[in-house]
Parts: C-alpha cells; structure tokens; sequence
C-alpha cells in the first residue's frame, strides 16, 4: 500500500513540473536522469508546498545537491539489481497498477491523467518494478546482513556494560513560585493535607504544572544542585520546606528513587537490536554505495555550486 502511494506520489509530481524530458541533470553509466525526475527526489526530502516557503538560494541549491545524490544513488541500486539479475514479481507489479488504477473514479479519468502527463500503462508499471527491484537488492544487501541475532547482541551487552549503567535518580512533585508569601500559604495548605498534584496543577508557576508538578525522573547532575542535594535527603514521600533557587520559591515531593544500576539485559534487549541494526544497516548502505560509485561513470551535467559575489 506505502508503495502504491508513492507512486501516486511520485506520478501526480510529474504534473506539477514543466521541465522537457529533454531536460537532463545526470547521466548514470550512460543512463538519463531528467528534471523531472530530480523534482520527485526533490519531493522525498521536502513536502512541496513547504518547499516553495522562504526558501533560500542556498538552502534550494543544497536540497537539489541531496536530491540528485539520492537520485544517483537510487539508480546504481536498481542497475546492481538488473546486474545481479533480481527480479521482480510480475504479479505484484500489475495488481499493484491495479491498485493505482482503481484511485480513479472512471477508465476515462485514469486515461486522461495518463495523456497529460505523457505516460502508459507500461511506463506505470515501470516505475513499480523499479522501485520494488530497489526494495528487493536492499533488502538483500542491506537489512538481511544486518540482522543481530540474540547470542550477538548479548555479547555486545557484556562487553559494554558501562554503557548501560543509569546514576541515582529522582523522581520529585515539584511546585515552583515567584513570591515567598505564595509558597509559604501553599506549603501550610500541604500541611493541612491538601494534595500536591492539585495545588502543583492550579498555583505552580512552571512548565510541570501541567503533569501536576510530576518531573519524572531525573538523573544526579541534572538539576539545580541544592534542589538535588535537599531530594538525596529525603525519604519517599516526604515534603520539603520552602526552597529559594535563582530567584524562585520551590517545594518538592520526593515521589520515588532509583539507586544507581545497571539496565538489565532484557530490559533493554529490544531498543539496543534496533539501535544496532539501523547502524549496521547505515554503514551497509555507505559501503555499497560507495563501491557501486567507484566502478560508475557519473555525470552531473546541472550546476549546483553558489554564485560567486560580485557577479
């Protein structure tokens, strides 16, 4: 579905472009890349509509400097896909351009889009084998090799275990003012029982008053010392005195703490295989791409380069 809106995407943008076919930009090992084809690079970096709003020069030459690299970069892919002789499942493809197709309320209005934009049927279908040849070597080059399987990400685990080791935290209700006689009668309210959260949510005067004063946790270091040295004082639950740090009144609440540890494997497990993988994956991608370019005749035929002052 993803890849038959991009399609839509990438077709509706050959509309909105008024560049010749002729029009070249780049030459991969001989292969033409026009501007319109660089204008739905263009469009996979920056929304159009945005693209169009206080945009400088610069910013638009280094959009299209990113956009003809990805270009390139997407055509080596596909000619190492037609290379290494992947191919592409004909079924997928037509009921794919079916998918498309059925977008359009009448056979007429579907024609019609095709006419104006001087495209065929086979022309669709093209542009859905390419993209899916792209997936396909990707996926092959790329995510396969980079999977991590448990014994691997356990290893890496123990052989880094510094890196998973969390300090003392806080976890605090906090209420901050600007006036000393303000905290004084919200410090006598906690001290007749009305609720911290309550009084954080109606009389505090920072951002946390919206989470009731709730901070979250906090690692040691992170906030203001004598707040921090007066929290590592506290037993759960307890409520501090009134606090003057820069310029504010504070009272805090000691809801939780966490001595320093160290996150267990499975705790973890799932968010370091992610990391790790898209990293494996980046670099991956980089070397592939970068011997695809050293064996590649590539040609970028559209000046990029900032004008010169004085000109």
């Amino acid at each position: 579905m993803l890849k038959v809106i991009f399609v839509l995407f990438t077709l509706i943008t050959f509309s909105l472009t008024a560049y010749a076919d002729e029009d070249v930009v780049a030459k991969v090992n001989g292969t033409v890349l026009t501007r319109a084809d660089l204008e739905v690079e263009v469009d996979r970096i920056i929304p159009r509509m945005s693209f169009h709003r206080n945009v400088t020069e610069e910013k638009r030459k280094n959009y299209y400097k990113k956009a003809i690299e990805e270009m390139v970069n997407r055509e080596l892919q596909y000619q190492d896909a037609l290379t290494k002789g992947i191919k592409a499942d004909q079924q997928k493809i037509d009921a794919q351009a079916e998918q498309f197709k059925k977008r359009f309320i009448t056979e007429k209005e579907y024609t019609a889009f095709l006419e104006k934009r001087k495209l065929s049927e086979d022309m669709v279908k093209k542009q859905f084998e390419k993209d899916m040849l792209i997936q396909l070597i990707s996926t092959k080059i790329i995510t396969e090799p980079s999977k991590i399987n448990d014994d691997e990400l356990k290893k890496y685990y123990n052989d880094n275990i510094g890196k998973f080791k969390q300090p003392e935290s806080y976890r605090l209700r906090l209420i901050s003012v600007k006036e000393e006689k303000k905290a004084q009668d919200i410090l006598e309210k906690l001290k007749q029982g009305e609720d911290i959260e309550q009084l954080a949510t109606t009389m505090s005067e920072d951002a946390y008053r919206v989470k009731g004063g709730d901070t979250g946790y906090i690692h040691k270091g992170r906030m203001h010392p004598e707040l921090e040295d007066t929290a590592s004082k506290m037993k759960i639950g307890e409520i501090s005195d009134i606090l003057k740090v820069q310029g504010m009144f504070y009272i805090i609440k000691l809801e939780d703490k966490k001595p320093e540890h160290t996150v267990a494997f499975d705790e973890i497990k799932v968010k370091l295989k992610k990391e790790l993988e898209d990293k494996k994956a980046r670099e991956a991608k980089e070397k592939w791409i970068a011997e695809l370019k050293s064996k590649a005749k590539i040609e970028i035929l559209m000046n990029l380069e900032p004008e010169k002052s004085g000109k």
